[in-house]
């Protein structure tokens, strides 16, 4: 049986928001740049330290980094479409008019560099949390006006890009060969855990929203190439994400 389980969600009401549950726990929405970013790794939260002119607890123990007065990022949340959709949730109820996640993916094509920048233009939705928030029969995609600023900036920045298809799921370590095989034909670029479900609930609540990846790790029928021991590229791409996201708001 499909999800969601229960029959034509789509126009029901929710019992609470985003909103009542920081209400019940005694805060108080801060007023939110109107661009956020998201990431998960290491090396972009060391970068974005060195940054971030402020620091701002939104939500519980959630935490935005200014990064100039019209970006923000959040990071250091945990890795997942579940939380990524609870994450973006709570920054748009707080303003956020833009989302952009920047983060590592695993690459389904040989022909895309370590140093390259892949952009997704559609997301498969193999993950549960979107389609409590869009029919599966609805396709899942960012923005096109902010694929376009993204990439011109990565670009202008020496980084070359990559535009396709990404494939989103959750289950880490159930992702099989006929699946690799069947995705990697079909031409699609990239494996990642939260970028449908973002996209998601960005399209629900009427925000835009894109998604910059670097290279992590190579997934082919034959192998598991992980990249532990290359130089990450996300902190060169913060510097352009920025700016395209600065530029598309002001």
């Amino acid at each position: 049986m499909p999800v969601p389980k229960f029959g034509d969600k789509y126009d029901a009401r929710a019992l609470f928001s985003p909103e009542d549950a920081v209400e019940a726990h005694g805060g108080q929405l801060p007023e939110m740049p109107p661009a956020v970013i998201f990431g998960f790794e290491d090396e972009l939260f060391e970068t974005v330290d060195e940054r971030a002119t402020d620091t701002v607890n939104y939500v519980r123990n959630q935490e935005l980094q200014l990064l100039d007065e019209n970006v923000g990022f959040v990071g250091d949340f945990g890795i997942g479409p579940t939380v990524t959709a609870i994450v973006a949730e709570n920054v748009i109820a707080a303003g956020a008019e833009v989302v952009c996640l920047l983060c590592g993916c695993a690459s389904l094509q040989k022909d895309v560099g370590l140093d390259e920048a892949i952009l997704p233009t559609r997301a498969i939705r193999d993950e549960g949390v979107s389609h409590h928030y869009l029919p599966a029969d609805e396709q899942v995609e960012p923005t096109p006006k902010l694929v376009d600023r993204l990439d011109s900036s990565l670009i202008e920045a020496g980084i070359e890009t990559h535009r396709g298809a990404t494939w989103s799921m959750g289950a880490m370590y159930r992702e099989t060969i006929p699946e690799i095989e069947h995705y990697a034909n079909e031409g699609v670029l990239s494996l990642g855990m939260a970028e449908s479900a973002m996209l998601a609930v960005a399209a629900y609540r009427g925000v835009d929203a894109a998604v910059v990846h670097e290279v992590g790790d190579y997934l082919t029928t034959d192998e598991w190439k992980p990249n532990a021991e290359e130089q990450c590229s996300l902190p060169t791409m913060l510097n352009p994400t920025i700016e395209a996201l600065r530029t598309y708001v002001s």
